[in-house]
């Protein structure tokens, strides 16, 4: 009658176990894990003579019908061979026949080998947040410090891929891109993949890069041999714009783009943008969606306890505040930081990622500035001969006010007919823009009536030098059925600013371009956590918001950099909270007669001090 006898097996592991030599008995354990291809040993004569070590292998092989698959002693491996057990016997019972056989050095199973899962992509090389032996990953910079990422290559090796819907909350993500397509969400009922809070239609093209960038660190396809990888390598990106091409957004547009993303069942929503109005709305729409919220701590290189940024600044279980931290541990220069109110940091200097591709539009409609005769000028508008994208002239507006108090009108070109946008299905806006300012606004404007307005583009700032810029936006759902005028808006306290080749194309266009870059940011940091929160949650479905918080901030590495500066004072350590959710497993073990003692074959990770249970049940068969 069987014997159940039921096991607890407590180890600590403070170091790695020392390599033992094969026992038998370890193949019991082991075998139930599959660990080894069955039917197959790889044995051994000891050393003697050619003849001997022949005849030892052939009579042992005979007396139980194994036959040779392959022998290695032509190839410099004398008495080694791998061997087909015949069809009755254990790889257990073929050790043990094998084991007693005068002459025979040993036989063992033979082990599969996992391949140390660093992918072939072959931009690799430059993405030291995830891999840092300390190589130069920059052309005319220094090489990085060894270790200082976020452990991703070893945390490959136990799970690169999230099931888990990780929206975008950006300027867009290029979905077509190469590295970046078979991995964007896609919705089963349109085939579109994504939304356009801006224009209010299921298409979230970036415009601007700075989503696709993060998209690219979240879940770039890994080992596809085509530029780098992400932190996920089979990830689902649910790309969800708010912010125009100058990366400004409005929360009402946040707002819509975070219900509607839930709504599509994004679990882990990455925001790469903030600022320092606090918003009661925008924290009530967080604190009440189902997910977890990873944000960015901000660029200002201030104390996020003193001058808070929202949304990461907002006290909420279900965010994660995340600083920039460079290729040597050290906080990042223009990164904020908080020991109460910034988490963790992750990488956010020189980081390479996908870009936005280069298309090219075909123009149903352009306007080079030959002349104005297509315009209506307001305010101090000349053609220039002297600087322009295509010859003859740009139009070159100048405001320089010498009295702030004084009313003015800002700088204004509008059409004089509208544009016709019927029959067209995806209506873009193009046009070329430089400016220098200070204290400037732009906008992009455009109106069914020559009435009343819309913002299709904006942007304020405090002092602008922008070099001729390619620009494009996109027309809202409710203007796409008729006619449309446009015009051109700046402003400020002195402005210089000039606009050529305007234009209306249908689409994107044919690729041009595959684009990759690198960036630097708190958005970039942002990502490599979102990615992580990704993998940690489809490791272990059963994991709540909570849990894979705790698990991604209890398990940084800890770093002088960032010691006070935030309440973990680490750097986010992918494999190390990946080992944080290993469960204990349960298997059932035979008990064989003769044995009277169980042997745990498993090898634990050296520096690895967490406490690994083992449950098992032996059934004794005898």
């Amino acid at each position: 009658m069987p014997v159940i006898i039921l096991i607890f097996l407590f180890i600590q592991a403070c170091a790695a176990l020392p390599a033992l030599p094969f026992d038998p008995e370890d193949v019991k354990m082991q075998g139930l894990q599959e660990t080894f291809q069955p039917g197959v040993l790889i044995v051994r004569a000891a050393e003697s003579t050619t003849e001997e070590t022949a005849s030892i292998l052939s009579s042992a092989h005979a007396i139980i019908g194994a036959r040779v698959l392959e022998d290695y002693s032509s190839e410099g491996m004398p008495g080694l061979q791998l061997v087909q057990l015949p069809d009755e016997m254990s790889v257990e019972d073929g050790i043990a026949y094998y084991s007693v056989k005068p002459g025979i050095k040993y036989a063992e199973p033979d082990y599969y080998r996992t391949a140390s899962v660093i992918p072939d992509d072959p931009e690799l090389w430059r993405q030291w947040g995830l891999l840092n032996t300390g190589q130069v990953f920059r052309e005319e910079k220094p090489a990085g410090m060894p270790g200082a990422d976020i452990n991703a290559a070893y945390a490959w090796n136990i799970s690169s891929k999230s099931d888990i819907i990780i929206a975008v909350l950006d300027s867009g993500v290029d979905y077509l891109h190469e590295d970046l397509s078979d991995n964007i969400w896609t919705d089963p009922q349109t085939g579109t993949h994504g939304y356009d809070t801006i224009t209010g239609l299921p298409d979230p093209m970036d415009l601007a890069s700075h989503g696709t960038h993060c998209a690219g660190i979240i879940g770039a396809v890994g080992d596809n041999g085509k530029g780098g990888s992400g932190v996920s390598w089979d990830a689902k990106i649910l790309p969800v714009r708010f912010l125009n091409s100058f990366g400004t957004g409005t929360i009402s547009n946040e707002i819509a783009g975070i219900l509607w993303a839930a709504r599509k069942g994004a679990e882990i929503f990455s925001c790469s943008y903030g600022s320092g109005q606090f918003s009661q709305a925008e924290y009530d729409v967080i604190a009440e969606t189902k997910g977890l919220f990873i944000c960015a701590a901000g660029n200002e290189e201030t104390d996020n306890d003193l001058v808070p940024n929202y949304p990461s600044g907002y006290d909420l279980d279900n965010i994660i505040s995340v600083a920039a931290t460079d290729a040597f541990d050290n906080l990042a220069s223009f990164s904020n930081y908080g020991k109460e109110s910034v988490d963790i940091g992750a990488p956010g200097v020189d980081i390479y990622s996908c870009k936005h591709n280069i298309y090219g539009p075909k123009p149903v409609w352009r306007d080079s500035f030959d002349s104005f005769s297509n315009w209506t000028i307001h305010g101090n508008w000349t053609l220039d001969s002297g600087d322009f994208v295509s010859g003859p002239s740009s139009a070159w507006g100048i405001l320089n006010r010498t009295d702030l108090n004084q009313t003015h009108m800002p700088l204004i070109i509008s059409l004089n007919a509208p544009l016709n946008l019927v029959n067209l299905t995806n209506p873009i806006i193009s046009y070329q823009l430089q400016m220098v300012g200070i204290e400037s606004a732009f906008s992009v404007e455009a109106s069914t009536d020559n009435f009343s307005w819309t913002r299709l583009e904006y942007d304020v700032s405090p002092f602008t030098l922008m070099t001729w810029l390619y620009r494009e936006c996109k027309i809202p759902a409710d203007m796409t059925d008729g006619p449309v005028y446009i015009r051109f808006v700046a402003d400020g306290t002195f402005i210089g600013c000039w606009l050529d080749d305007i234009s209306l194309s249908d689409g994107y266009g044919d690729l041009v371009e595959t684009r990759y870059g690198y960036m630097d940011g708190t958005s970039m940091a942002t990502p490599f956590v979102s990615g992580m929160a990704g993998i940690l949650a489809t490791y272990d479905p059963d994991a709540s918001y909570s849990d894979i918080k705790k698990a991604i901030l209890e398990t940084v590495d800890p770093v002088p950099g960032l010691s006070n500066l935030t309440t973990t004072g680490g750097r986010a350590n992918l494999s190390a909270a990946l080992l944080y959710l290993e469960k204990p497993e349960q298997d059932e073990i035979a008990l064989y007669p003769g044995w009277n003692h169980v042997s745990v074959a498993k090898r634990l990770i050296a520096g690895n001090d967490t406490a690994h249970s083992l449950f098992g049940q032996i059934t004794n068969t005898s």
